[in-house]
């Protein structure tokens, strides 16, 4: 997948010297605190380093003071860097002045602020059109482009209302249309949905999701909430102080985190939400419906369960221990009467709490592609032994923590 953003060694130091005593002793590993002790200058960045890919959802997450808002502000030159490479495209961001920067900022990407900042005296299609209107373009034009990405974000029916006329959501999706509405290659979100609440904010990260499923931007999101983060990012950074702690998949993140510090925010997730049914499936290892009970129960194994496939490969019943065990006491040896066609189904892009309820049955569930042929096994208990082993990694760390 094309690199679209790279950050590389980028510092940010706040202060009247910044590239004096203050980068020096960042760049020796002082921490921040001691460096503003000792200089006076605040370490914003320390040695960041990443990339973000064309067409995907890159979540930088950390608490007030990570850096996450800080490093965003690299990208489009809010903010200069002291020491280290910004590159859009390729192209050096930082270097960039004038004209140059002004047509980068308003072309090539769109920006979402946590507040509003819409016009109060002005339509929603106005306030939608008006980094159009700053580019020049004409009014019947940019009320087309805006007309259009209002109706991605649903609210096509209010283009000619105030903005004092709708909810904080409805404000929030305006914002979303109006830096959608030039059709730039990369949104920079920052902390776009925090102020809402609950109920509407997992709406606007679904409204969010299901626009990108269609357009396919880049997008930089930034988050203070780790639940966030791993709900709407193909992959996520997790900062502490400036500087990079991790960087991985949802699951990655979860299942693996690399210091005690990622084991704290994820402790508190519910790992059903993130964790797919791919991660734990095992290959499937059909069976062929003309043997004995016997043989049947041979061929499973340690497993609890296999499927009997029709001829395009797709599940048709399923042989438990449980049942062959039973059938095989009552004396028949027919694997029919053995066989059940009363297991579930999912995908392998299914998260854990989507087939929590059916695994409570104890029965394998059948993981199947789109055609609906079998390409893996779910067993119930490794559901939970999979809980269990995250839980005990993350019991680790915490060990770690106070030895």
């Amino acid at each position: 997948m094309k690199e679209k953003i790279r950050l590389s060694g980028v510092y940010k130091i706040f202060g009247d010297q910044p590239r004096g005593r203050a980068l020096d002793l960042a760049k020796a590993g002082v921490p921040k605190d001691e460096v503003q002790a000792r200089t006076g200058h605040v370490v914003g960045l320390t040695d960041v380093n990443f990339t973000v890919r064309e067409g995907e959802i890159f979540v930088v997450m950390g608490l007030s003071g990570s850096g996450k808002s800080t490093a965003i502000r690299t990208v489009n030159q809010l903010h200069t860097v002291t020491d280290g490479e910004v590159l859009v495209d390729g192209e050096d961001v930082q270097a960039m002045t004038g004209s140059k920067l002004q047509s980068f900022r308003r072309e090539k990407m769109g920006m979402v602020f946590q507040h509003f900042a819409l016009f109060p005296h002005r339509s929603v299609i106005d306030n939608v059109g008006y980094g159009l209107n700053v580019q020049g373009i004409a009014k019947r034009e940019r009320d087309k482009a805006s007309l259009r990405a209002l109706s991605l974000v649903g609210l096509e029916p209010y283009a000619m209302n105030l903005p004092s006329e709708l909810s904080g959501g409805m404000q929030q999706r305006v914002g979303l249309a109006r830096a959608l509405a030039a059709d730039p290659d990369i949104l920079l979100m920052d902390e776009a949905f925090s102020a809402l609440d609950p109920l509407i904010r997992r709406q606007m990260q679904d409204e969010m999701m299901a626009i990108q499923a269609e357009l396919h931007k880049t997008i930089l999101f930034i988050t203070h909430d780790l639940n966030e983060a791993l709900r709407i990012g193909d992959r996520v950074c997790i900062m502490k102080d400036g500087a990079v702690v991790q960087i991985g998949t949802p699951e990655d993140i979860l299942t693996k985190p690399a210091t005690g510090y990622v084991a704290e925010f994820v402790q508190d997730v519910d790992q059903g939400r993130v964790i797919q049914v791919n991660e734990i499936m095992v290959e499937p290892k059909p069976l062929d419906p003309s043997l004995t009970v016997q043989q049947g129960l041979q061929h499973l194994g340690d497993r609890s369960g296999a499927f009997v496939l029709d001829a395009e490969g797709k599940p048709v019943s399923v042989l438990t221990t449980g049942d062959g065990i039973r059938v095989s006491g009552m004396g028949s040896s027919n694997l029919s009467d053995a066989l059940r066609t009363d297991f579930a189904v999912c995908r392998p892009e299914d998260t854990l709490n989507t087939v929590y309820a059916a695994a409570g049955r104890g029965i394998p569930i059948a993981v199947v592609d789109e055609s609906g042929r079998l390409v893996g096994n779910l067993d119930p208990r490794h559901i939970m032994e999979e809980m269990g082993r995250v839980e005990s990694l993350i019991d680790g760390f915490e060990r770690e923590v106070f030895l």
